[in-house]
């Protein structure tokens, strides 16, 4: 199979780029880049110029993400050269710009023009790949899409990558260490991390680490001190490379506490790669969770709530059995379906439904546009 890995991605910053394009190569895919940069002019003129060479002998194009804006001339492309196009739908940006980090007005043209290059890609797709499928389902509803004419959504976890894996621990004495590493998003919850430990704070067996920085940190950072709180401590963002072995020295990883839509939807980055090092993860509870976790491979706690989060936590330090046994399975899910290799299988399996030997199956265009 031959793949058009296809848009103005950036592999530097984007880790689900490069896990699909090595999981694809390693799952026996041939795939050729064709991307570009710059402003949307320069960038569409590019693309254009280089896709019949990347095309030839091509049976699908994979739009990376972030593609809803490559996604139109990624679909009339298609329906020249007749080849199926998928789109990596891993975030819808009117959700996340809107709904969820709430930086664009929702009766703005921004919010408008957004939606609508949300709802052109999964209409004119063949197939729309999404990181568990809770998340495509809130996709498909927040953009009011159901019925004909709209993509089929497979699912392919977001995974980790290899530099994600265990590593010698330093002896260190005193507390244990909650971890938290994040860009300060909303949904993360980071809130009630916090409210969580205002409610351990004469608990001398638990220390909260806070590491990263955005949108919401000056909040959080007032936030503590309002509370009091001398059981937390915030940490400048950390280099991507230096990220596993500060995990390393971590006892518990925090995930997503948040109760919106898409924190209740999806399995974040900083989960599946606490997996990968083997190290215990806390997250709130969900449909998005459960796609892949239960309460063998993770400490799940009700999403929303700093008592339920702090009652997690207490039993987590105080059973160091099972949090080596928690750690320890999460890591054998990882190697089983986390993996660049598993999530390349995963990804390649997907397409191969769409990819143009399976012509007689796909849906109609036409239906698609209308």
């Amino acid at each position: 199979m031959k793949v058009v890995y296809f848009g103005s991605y950036d592999d530097r910053v984007s880790p689900r780029v490069r896990l699909l394009r090595e999981g694809l190569r390693r799952a026996g895919v041939e795939v050729v880049e064709c991307r570009s940069h710059g402003r949307a002019l320069v960038r569409y003129a590019k693309l254009l110029r280089d896709l019949p060479a990347a095309a030839r002998g091509a049976d699908l194009i994979l739009v990376a993400k972030p593609g809803q804006r490559e996604m139109p001339l990624a679909a009339a492309l298609a329906r020249a050269f007749d080849i199926p196009v998928a789109f990596d739908c891993f975030a819808s940006l009117w959700v996340n710009e809107v709904l969820e980090r709430q930086r664009v007005s929702r009766r703005s043209f921004t919010a408008w023009k957004l939606r609508q290059l949300d709802r052109f890609a999964l209409r004119h797709a063949d197939v729309g790949l999404v990181d568990t499928l809770a998340h495509g389902r809130l996709i498909q509803s927040s953009l009011q899409l159901n019925g004909s004419g709209v993509a089929p959504l497979r699912r392919v976890f977001v995974g980790a990558e290899e530099l994600y894996r265990p590593l010698e621990r330093r002896p260190r004495p005193g507390p244990l260490e909650a971890l938290f590493v994040g860009t300060f998003i909303p949904f993360h919850g980071i809130d009630v991390i916090l409210n969580a430990a205002a409610r351990l704070r004469d608990w001398k067996e638990l220390r909260f680490t806070l590491v990263g920085d955005g949108q919401t940190r000056a909040r959080m950072a007032a936030l503590a001190g309002a509370l009091h709180l001398d059981n937390v401590r915030f940490e400048p963002t950390l280099a991507y490379a230096d990220l596993p072995a500060r995990i390393a020295q971590a006892d518990l990883c925090l995930g997503l506490f948040a109760a919106t839509p898409t924190a209740q939807a999806v399995i974040p980055k900083k989960v599946f790669a606490a997996l990968a090092c083997a190290r215990a993860v806390v997250t709130a509870d969900g449909p998005g969770v459960r796609e892949a976790l239960d309460d063998s491979t993770a400490f799940l706690c009700a999403a929303g709530d700093a008592e339920a989060l702090a009652a997690t936590l207490r039993r987590a330090v105080a059973d160091e059995r099972e949090r080596d046994a928690v750690a320890q399975r999460g890591r054998a899910l990882h190697e089983r379906l986390f993996t660049v290799d598993a999530i390349g299988a995963s990804c390649r399996d997907a397409l191969a439904e769409f990819t143009r030997s399976k012509t007689p199956g796909r849906r109609d265009r036409s239906e698609a546009a209308s």
